[in-house]
């Protein structure tokens, strides 16, 4: 993994810094060594790429837990395995795995970044939606903090659902990242899965609504889509 990830580092951050205006706040609360959980909302398939901008920035590798889906994608997926993330098989006898190698790379000291939606948020004002129950589990288990953090302006260059720009360049591109969240509960209860998630999401949604006013949701329906 160090050595792929070098490489995709070395590729894919020029390109980053080159091409957006990426802004951070908070990358302090991120712990300079030691295992930690980064939870980020979900708004747009550039997402990714720029909480691994922002924990890269913070001093710290990013693994990350991707539904299947990313890592067959021919634009995204071969970053992702040449980097050494983790893959979700989602509705297969190995989808459990996933989590198992999560909590190892926790163990181990290491970053977890986790989109605790799953996938891209389908409400039509890119607020959260509910958390899947994987990011509870992994903070409980492991007993590690979960860090909140938003990004915001993703949406304005690769929507899903709505038409594609051209990515023109410079556009602005925000992350906000919270503070240490300390989470309790048993790794075993559902109702403490879903209490944790929900603390969760609420301070990622905190976040989210502060970096809203900065960046205007510039994205257009595609032709033909219902309004």
């Amino acid at each position: 993994m160090i050595r792929t990830y070098g490489l995709a580092k070395a590729i894919v951050l020029p390109w980053l810094k080159f091409w957006f205006r990426c802004h951070f706040e908070g990358l302090e609360n991120i712990p300079k060594d030691g295992p930690a959980i980064v939870a980020f909302n979900h708004i747009a398939f550039l997402d990714p790429f720029a909480a691994a901008y922002a924990v890269d920035k913070a001093g710290r590798r990013p693994r990350f837990l991707g539904k299947s889906e990313l890592f067959q994608d021919k634009r995204v997926g071969w970053i992702l395995r040449g980097a050494g993330q983790i893959e979700v098989k989602r509705g297969t006898r190995e989808a459990p795995m996933a989590l198992d190698h999560a909590v190892a790379a926790l163990s181990r000291g290491e970053v977890v970044v986790v989109f605790p939606e799953g996938t891209i948020t389908t409400d039509r004002d890119l607020n959260p939606m509910a958390p899947k129950t994987g990011m509870a589990r992994m903070a409980l288990e492991a007993g590690v903090p979960v860090i909140p953090a938003a990004v915001w302006g993703t949406a304005n260059i690769w929507p899903k659902g709505y038409k594609k720009h051209m990515w023109p360049p410079r556009q602005d591109v925000l992350v906000r990242v919270g503070t240490p969240m300390t989470v309790r509960g048993d790794h075993r209860n559902r109702d403490d899965w879903t209490r944790v998630g929900a603390e969760v999401m609420e301070e990622i949604g905190i976040l989210l609504a502060s970096l809203r006013p900065a960046v205007p949701d510039r994205r257009r329906p595609q032709r033909g889509a219902a309004a």
